[in-house]
């Protein structure tokens, strides 16, 4: 009996040996193999969860679509000589060496990244090496056929698939391919237009020395947007990340005084509500206006002007004159019924109301400089609303950045409409007001906005230099400033509303002298595209 137990467990100890040797054999011999193959006989994880629906343009060419790519990862564990693969691998990806080998050396556990995104000549010499350790996992990413072209409202997607801002960020459900209801997304940006407008926009804010700049092109008519440009692109590559405050559509979101662009909104007020005449004379003043505590200045000294030149001057004095007569509640009625401190409902989440506080608030010059777009914050979709709003005839539009949904069979699962907010004024008071901005561009402050290849082609518009807020010392910069230029085209058949901002221009800066340029710029090159749109009889959708 005692040999039998003897043997009995000389057996099980022999047969737990056999078992141990051969665990150890797997998890170390054979580990790496075995892992490379499951990857690549199961790479289907990975790619479903990070898998996202492409976004769109108008017509349906990809800005932004999921490719499959290869990842090189390395187990340390397996990994005998560190200072020799790290060379090898080094020298392959060409990062340094030196860096590599502390990262190695430090790691705990058995998976360690080398380099996301391997090129497919890289990823061939590697394999050719046979390094035992090293191995590649299948991954998608994000690719952006167009580069940074529109960034900023595409939006960033992180390293784990996630949509962080812009239309990747507010509508991450639907691009998710994990989520369910969900589909590609067609915007109403025309990547053409699109192109044209950034590669304006760079030149002007080069040339200006500007900090950064902003554009946007609206369909007055429908409200889509069809390009909303800023300057400098944001990174869109998860291996180069934005800075969180670059996280943003600053189109939707960036609150700014508007300056001399507001005055359309007293503008219209006044020819509305009957408060002044064609014929009528206001006092310029001869440039200073003291009123209750404070001096109000024009940039050129004017004795005598009628209503129309008090716009076309950009006068400042006589736009509070007009605002006297208007009335702080009115002033706050209009500026509401214009679309200033509502969201514009563009349908992106995080979009500002932006700044425009209760007439209860106003102290006794707020209706004198607000007039003039002071103590008031704006953002560049509510500025081209309230534009739009003029050129079609008095009707405020909801501002459309998504045209449609669609499933991976291209059928329509949502589908846009134009929607109308209000009608703000009344045709008569729109033709009125289109006729003053058109003589701004023609005699007035806004005359470097001309399209100079077709002077039949005429714009309505107004220039804006606002002088940035010190609130370190509680007064305007005299040098900092933010400067505008916001109109239509044609003028007298209106089809396109754009506005074009720069943010610190160096030295002394105006709309008309920086932003209208650019303005023109892009309207010469957009108006050879207006055979393709509606005209204003028979409105729809580009």
């Amino acid at each position: 009996m005692n040999a039998r137990f003897f043997m009995v467990r000389g057996g099980v100890l022999l047969a737990f040996s056999f078992l141990g040797m051969r665990l150890m054999y797997v998890q170390g011999v054979l580990r790496s193999g075995l892992i490379e193959k499951a990857d690549r006989q199961c790479p289907i994880k990975t790619d479903i969860q990070n898998a996202r629906h492409r976004i769109n343009d108008r017509n349906g060419a990809p800005l932004a679509e999921s490719v499959q790519v290869e990842s090189c990862f390395v187990d340390p564990s397996l990994v005998r000589n560190k200072r020799q693969v790290a060379g090898q691998l080094a020298a392959v990806f060409g990062f340094n060496e030196a860096s590599f080998l502390a990262r190695l050396r430090k790691a705990n556990g058995s998976f360690l990244w080398v380099k996301r995104d391997v090129a497919s000549p890289a990823a061939e010499k590697i394999r050719i090496l046979k390094i035992p350790g090293v191995g590649f996992k299948s991954e998608t990413r994000r690719h952006y056929p167009m580069g940074v072209m529109a960034s900023h409202l595409l939006g960033f997607v992180g390293r784990d698939g996630a949509g962080l801002s812009g239309i990747e960020g507010g509508f991450d459900k639907t691009l998710n391919k994990t989520s369910g209801q969900s589909g590609d997304i067609q915007l109403t940006i025309d990547a053409g237009i699109q192109q044209i407008v950034e590669r304006e926009l760079e030149w002007g804010t080069k040339k200006t020395g500007a900090k950064k700049g902003m554009a946007l092109v609206q369909d007055p008519w429908s409200g889509e947007i069809l390009a909303m440009a800023n300057w400098p692109p944001v990174s869109l590559d998860a291996d180069n990340p934005p800075a969180p405050a670059d996280l943003r559509v600053p189109g939707l979101v960036d609150v700014f005084e508007p300056g001399s662009t507001f005055k359309i909104v007293t503008a219209a007020a006044a020819i509305e509500e009957r408060l002044v005449s064609d014929k009528e004379m206001f006092d310029g003043e001869n440039g200073a206006w003291k009123v209750a505590d404070i001096t109000i200045h024009d940039h050129e000294p004017v004795k005598r002007m009628s209503f129309e030149d008090v716009i076309v001057r950009s006068s400042n004095i006589g736009t509070a004159k007009i605002a006297e007569r208007i009335g702080a509640t009115r002033l706050y009625q209009y500026a509401r019924l214009f679309g200033f401190g509502v969201q514009p409902g563009s349908g992106l989440t995080g979009e500002a109301k932006g700044v425009l506080r209760p007439v209860s608030k106003w102290s006794g010059v707020s209706k004198y400089v607000v007039s003039f777009g002071q103590e008031i914050g704006v953002t560049m979709v509510q500025l081209a609303g309230a534009y739009s709003a003029v050129a079609n005839g008095g009707v405020l539009m909801e501002p459309r950045l998504l045209k449609r949904i669609t499933d991976d069979n291209g059928k329509s699962i949502w589908e846009s409409t134009p929607s109308e907010v209000r009608r703000v004024i009344k045709p008569e008071t729109s033709a009125k007001l289109t006729q003053i901005l058109t003589h701004v561009v023609e005699r007035g402050t806004g005359v470097n906005a001309q399209i100079q290849w077709d002077p039949a082609t005429k714009v309505a518009g107004k220039t804006g230099t606002a002088q940035k807020w010190d609130s370190a010392h509680h007064r305007y910069h005299d040098l900092l400033s933010l400067v505008s230029f916001c109109g239509f085209f044609p003028a007298d058949n209106p089809k396109l509303t754009m506005v074009v901002i720069l943010d610190e221009p160096e030295g002394r800066s105006w709309g008309g002298l920086d932003a209208a340029p650019i303005f023109r710029r892009i309207a010469e090159q957009l108006s050879s595209k207006l055979v393709a749109m509606h005209d204003k009889n028979n409105p729809k959708n580009l």
